[in-house]
């Protein structure tokens, strides 16, 4: 599974950077406020900042005490990699959007990822500051800071059931997520889901609305997954997708190998199942975007709002679907 996920997404990658959809977006007409514009400076170059500090502390100073990449830096590199999935919430219809102002090349979607159908999908300025070193710093670091605290629990509650220690566990990341996204989305103006279903969603109607499915499928399930096969590790520090690698018959670096090939066919596939599949749905279900074109300027709708017969509008209840015309494999 390792080798299919990561096989798949260099795929995607390398046919996106060498194909005709690898440009910035066009903001388009509408200026951005001064404020508005510092703030995403600002958020890119933290996020950067941010990433390096935990590369140096999560794998490579591990690393070089042990002499090897430990278990954790696997899993850190890992979940860096999860940014691949982060346009597929669009992967049917388009419900997240990105401020077209931040560094970007357009995205790994339509044109490059087999079967993408919402339509422009490579419009979606997918932010290469922030969405990688994001996916380090601020989705992985939820794990450690959720899985801190819950050995600090763990110690003083000892008898503490399995089954109780994998619910805190998807509690706090539903709740973690949560309250790093809707910082990252009102604080930061970095991007906005404004095709959430208004029953789920937190200040529903406002353009910096969140669903609360994202929290849960995102971060409760998504990440939830990855912290359990953390956490519970043997006598041996060893998670159980790399049991028994230290008796396979070759050499150190075939060991490490196969380990981080385990590791990241566990984490992608864990995605793929619990959030991926479950936003197929939620993507087709969506409520209508708030205030017409989504009540964000020509830098968030990116020219992604053309459902409808006449091509005019955004996602939403009775609107039609488009398909492309010419999306080959």
């Amino acid at each position: 599974m390792g080798v299919f996920f990561l096989s798949f997404e260099l795929y995607v990658w390398l046919k996106w950077i060498s194909g005709p959809n690898f440009k910035p977006t066009d903001p388009g007409p509408d200026p951005i406020p001064r404020l508005d514009y510092d703030i995403l400076i600002a958020v890119q170059a933290i996020c950067v900042a941010a990433a390096a500090l935990c590369v140096w502390y999560w794998i490579v100073k591990p690393w070089i005490r042990e002499g090897r990449c430990t278990t954790d830096g696997m899993i850190a590199i890992c979940m860096t990699f999860i940014v691949f999935y982060d346009p597929s919430m669009n992967y049917l219809s388009t419900g997240l959007l990105y401020n077209s102002y931040l560094v970007n090349f357009g995205s790994w979607t339509l044109g490059s990822w087999p079967g993408w159908t919402s339509p422009n999908g490579n419009l979606l300025p997918e932010p290469i500051l922030i969405s990688p070193t994001g996916y380090l710093f601020a989705v992985y670091g939820q794990i450690v800071f959720v899985l801190w605290l819950l050995k600090k629990y763990n110690a003083r509650h000892p008898q503490i059931s399995v089954l109780s220690l994998i619910g805190i566990i998807i509690a706090g990341l539903s709740v973690s997520d949560t309250l790093a996204e809707v910082a990252f989305i009102r604080v930061g103006g970095v991007y906005t889901y404004p095709g959430g279903i208004r029953s789920l969603t937190v200040f529903a109607g406002d353009w910096f609305q969140f669903p609360l499915t994202e929290g849960f499928f995102f971060g409760g399930l998504g990440l939830g997954a990855t912290a359990i096969l953390q956490y519970f590790k043997n006598d041996r520090g060893e998670t159980f997708v790399e049991t028994g690698v230290e008796s396979l018959r070759m050499g150190t670096a075939g060991k490490q190998l196969t380990k981080f090939l385990a590791i990241f066919g566990f984490v992608h596939l864990s995605f793929l199942v619990l959030y991926m599949m479950p936003n197929f749905w939620l993507a087709t279900h969506t409520d209508p975007y708030p205030m017409p074109a989504g009540g964000r300027p020509s830098y968030f709708i990116n020219h992604m709002c053309v459902y409808g017969p006449h091509a005019d509008e955004c996602p939403g209840p009775g609107v039609m679907m488009p398909r492309p015309k010419n999306n080959p494999l």
